[in-house]
C-alpha cells in the first residue's frame, strides 16, 4: 500500500514547546495524539527541537521525550533516532502541528533557510485565525501577538501543504489571505478535520439522576477571555438566585488570565457551588467525566473544539455554540447549542438542561449513537496527502 511505501522516508516532527510546555492543552493533545497515530501505522517520525543559536533543527533530547509520553503522547521508545535533515535517500518533509509563531519562536523565514537548502519541505497544521480575530478581546496587550499571528497566516500561503484542523478555520485562513492580497493556491490549503476519538474505550454513560438530585456539571477549559467562563458565571448565578440550586459545576484548567481568575474568585465569594481544578491529569479527568452528567463549553471560537469531542465521546451531553468549528462538532449529535455570547442564552439552555431529564438523555443517546471520527484515520490522509506530492 502507498502508506508502507511512504513509511520508509522518515519525517521530522515538530515538538519543541510541547515537549517543554507545563500543560496540556490544545495544541499539545493534538501533537501528542497525532505523532502517536503516525507512529502506530509505522510511520518513523524524528522529534526535532529548534536550535535557538545555531538557527537550525536539533534532535529533541532523552528529558523531551519524557515529557512528550505523558498524557498519552508516544512512548519514548517509538521514535526514530535522530538523523541529519538531507541525508535520508528519498523526499523528506518536516512536518509542523504546533503554533510556531511570537519572538519567541523561529520565524517562517528561519524555518525555511534551515530546510529549503538541504531538499526538506514543510507541511503545516493551521490551528486558527483567532489571535487575529479576537484580539480586541484582550486589550492593547493583544496587538504584538495579532501581528506576529497575522505574518504567521501570510506565510502559510507559500508552502506546498497546509492542513487546516477544520473546515472553519480553512475558510478563516483562506478569507484572510485574500483580504490581504497574498498570492495563493488553494488546492494546497487542505481541510483535515481532527479527530473526535480520546484512543481510547469509550466508558459507560451516568445512569439516570432521580429528581432532585444534585447534577454534575463539568467545564474544561483554559481559563482565559475567549473560552468566556464571565458570561457562564453570570448565567449560574442567575439560575442560583431563581432557586436553582440542584447542581455543582466542577471547573478544570489553568488560570492563564488574572482577570478571568478574579471572575472565579467573585464567584465563589458570592457563594455558587463551583470547585475549581486548576490542572487534572488523564486519570483524574476520566474521574471527574464518569462523575458528571452533561459538560458545558461556553467558548465564543475554536479553531477545532477538542473539550466538545471529548464530551461526546465520554457519553456526555454538551452544552455549546452552535458556530463556525463548534458547530460542527455538534452537527452530528448529543449538543445542545445556544448563542454563547449572550448569558442569558447560556442561562436559558442550562436550565432546560437541568429541568428536563428527557432532554439530557435525549443528548445522550445521539451522543452514543454518533460517529467519531479517530486518529489513525487523519493520519493515514495526512499521509496520502503527502505522498501525492512526491
Amino acid at each position: 500500500m502507498a502508506i508502507r511505501e511512504r513509511a520508509r522516508h522518515p519525517i521530522y516532527y515538530y515538538v519543541d514547546h510541547t515537549s517543554r510546555f507545563a500543560h496540556n492543552s490544545g495544541i499539545q493533545r493534538c501533537v501528542r495524539a497525532l505523532g502517536r497515530a503516525l507512529l502506530e501505522l509505522g510511520q518513523p517520525l524524528i522529534p526535532v527541537v529548534w536550535d535557538r543559536e545555531h538557527q537550525q533543527l536539533a534532535p529533541a533530547g532523552a528529558e523531551a521525550l519524557t515529557h512528550l509520553a505523558r498524557w498519552s503522547g508516544p512512548p519514548a521508545e517509538a521514535w526514530s533516532l535522530w538523523s541529519q535533515p538531507g541525508s535520508n535517500n528519498g523526499p523528506e518533509w518536516l512536518l509542523i502541528v504546533e503554533l510556531v509563531s511570537g519572538p519567541h519562536n523561529p520565524s517562517s523565514e528561519q524555518l525555511r533557510a534551515a530546510t529549503e537548502p538541504l531538499g526538506v519541505q514543510l507541511a503545516w497544521l493551521f490551528h486558527d485565525a483567532i489571535p487575529v480575530r479576537w484580539a480586541a478581546l484582550y486589550g492593547a496587550a493583544a496587538d504584538q501577538a495579532a501581528q506576529c499571528h497575522a505574518r504567521y497566516m501570510a506565510a502559510l500561503a507559500g508552502y506546498e501543504r497546509v492542513f487546516c484542523n477544520s473546515h472553519t478555520t480553512r475558510e478563516h485562513l483562506l478569507s484572510f489571505l485574500g483580504e490581504q492580497r497574498i498570492p495563493m493556491k488553494p488546492e494546497r490549503i487542505l481541510a483535515l478535520p481532527l479527530a473526535e476519538d480520546l484512543g481510547t474505550a469509550r466508558p459507560t454513560a451516568p445512569p439516570a439522576r432521580q429528581a432532585g438530585e444534585q447534577l454534575q456539571l463539568l467545564c474544561v477549559s483554559t481559563l482565559e477571555p475567549r473560552k468566556n467562563h464571565q458570561r457562564l458565571f453570570k448565567a449560574l448565578a442567575w439560575l442560583h438566585s431563581q432557586g436553582l440550586t440542584h447542581w455543582q459545576l466542577q471547573l478544570v484548567g489553568w488560570g492563564a488570565d488574572g482577570q478571568v481568575m478574579q471572575q472565579l474568585e467573585r464567584a465563589l465569594s458570592r457563594g455558587l457551588p463551583i470547585l475549581w481544578h486548576g490542572r487534572a491529569d488523564d486519570t483524574a479527568l476520566e474521574g471527574l467525566y464518569q462523575h458528571s452528567d452533561l459538560t458545558v463549553y461556553p467558548s465564543l471560537e475554536e479553531g477545532f473544539g477538542l473539550p466538545v469531542a471529548e464530551s461526546l465521546w465520554q457519553r456526555r451531553p454538551c452544552l455549546c455554540s452552535g458556530e463556525g468549528a463548534l458547530g460542527e462538532r455538534a452537527a452530528a449529535g448529543g449538543c445542545l447549542t445556544v448563542n454563547t455570547a449572550d448569558w442569558r442564552a447560556i442561562a436559558a439552555g442550562l436550565e432546560r438542561l437541568l429541568m428536563e431529564p428527557e432532554l439530557r438523555l435525549h443528548l445522550r443517546q445521539e451522543a452514543d449513537q454518533r460517529p467519531f471520527r479517530r486518529w489513525n484515520t487523519v493520519a493515514q490522509e495526512l499521509l496520502q496527502s503527502l505522498e501525492q506530492l512526491e
